[in-house]
């Protein structure tokens, strides 16, 4: 299958036979979106992921998902690192300067870029400063500490950051810019994206058979879109991740994790440029004893069968979830998932009931909690 920057690919011998991608319009928005997340999901456990992202459900009295909100929160610790490298290595410029500042106040809204930006000095070093700018931006969220988890702490959090902003090289990767004489211009930090994705497939699923196209939105946000420039400035996307354990089982998620392969996607579709090359960056919490051992940082470059692979699950996901969104009762269970990451499934309940009218009271008594990665 031929690389096209545009995402047209050519026919396969079996299965996927065309993926095209453009970014969607306004003419779109009545298709249906779908996230990684929520495609993660459906495919864990269709009741579970149906419930959650597809109806939009959560269990009444829901604890905090710490580990969600944690990542979150450090996340707004990167966007500040990346804004810092592109503001004071790359803006030379009046224009880029204003640049800066536009991005600064998206990233950062409600007045916490001016909060941070009182934090930078002239006489301080760069360590000093983006350590301070990012720290303030992790202090500035809406991220609290848990009495119930000493792990995920706004403390802990700060460590790891000045661990990360330390292994953090600010003249590899380039942050990418669009036009750098547009002071408005799209440039390579927390990209939100929503894609117009067109899949033909041989199929023989699903109530389904023949050739079949389907038609849906993905969505999601990009960490970080950089630029190469040990090779002709090509596209990297870097994705930050963290978690408690960056051994090599955890590098094994992503090698082939159809969440960067996605995401490659998603960012030739957004630049209009071919985009194969990937990084993806864990951060420790806690950073541990050895801080260079709480950072690791490996390429995880995308093929295009890996592109293709990438078609058939996302085309085989929606199918799934379009079987059963209307009927989430006699949807399967993936009984497998009910203890995840030492937790049992807050859906136990609904699961475990009885009847299937049992079943649909639980589902009235739910709370409503929608979420998208375009919500800011």
């Amino acid at each position: 299958m031929s690389e096209n920057p545009k995402g047209i690919y050519s026919v396969l011998k079996n299965q996927v036979v065309s993926i095209t991608t453009r970014m969607a319009t306004d003419e779109d928005a009545d298709l249906p979106a779908y996230d990684h997340t929520k495609l993660s999901a459906i495919n864990t456990c269709p009741t579970w992921g149906i419930l959650r992202y597809s109806r939009h459900k959560q269990m009444p009295n829901a604890s905090r998902a710490m580990a969600l909100e944690a990542g979150g929160a450090a996340h707004e610790g990167f966007a500040a690192v990346r804004w810092y490298q592109y503001s004071r290595f790359q803006c030379k410029t009046k224009v880029q300067q204003d640049s800066a500042e536009f991005h600064g106040n998206r990233l950062f809204p409600d007045g916490r870029f001016q909060r941070m930006l009182g934090v930078l000095s002239e006489s301080a070093t760069h360590r000093t400063n983006c350590i301070n700018f990012a720290i303030e931006a992790l202090e500035s969220t809406d991220f609290y500490d848990d009495i119930s988890d000493n792990r995920r702490t706004i403390s802990n959090i700060s460590e790891s950051l000045i661990a990360y902003i330390d292994a953090y090289d600010m003249e590899r990767y380039p942050i990418w810019i669009r036009d750098e004489h547009d002071p408005k211009t799209d440039i390579g930090i927390e990209i939100p994206f929503d894609i117009h994705v067109t899949v033909a497939m041989k199929v023989k699923q699903y109530r389904i058979s023949g050739l079949k196209k389907l038609k849906a939105r993905f969505t999601g946000k990009l960490d970080g879109l950089h630029v190469d420039p040990k090779s002709d400035n090509q596209l990297v996307i870097v994705e930050n991740k963290t978690g408690a354990r960056l051994d090599d089982s955890w590098l094994s998620q992503w090698i082939l994790s159809h969440q960067i392969t996605g995401y490659c996607l998603a960012a030739q579709t957004f630049a209009n440029l071919e985009c194969s090359k990937a990084i993806v960056s864990g951060m420790r919490i806690p950073i541990g004893k050895i801080a260079a051992e709480g950072i690791r940082v490996e390429v995880v470059n995308r093929s295009s069968l890996l592109k293709e692979k990438w078609a058939n699950w996302f085309f085989t996901s929606i199918l799934m979830e379009q079987t059963w969104k209307d009927n989430v009762i006699d949807a399967p269970m993936y009984t497998h998932s009910c203890n995840r990451y030492f937790r049992s499934c807050s859906f136990l309940p609904f699961c475990a009931a009885e009847t299937k009218e049992e079943k649909q009271q639980i589902i009235d008594e739910m709370q409503s909690d929608e979420w998208s990665p375009l919500h800011e």
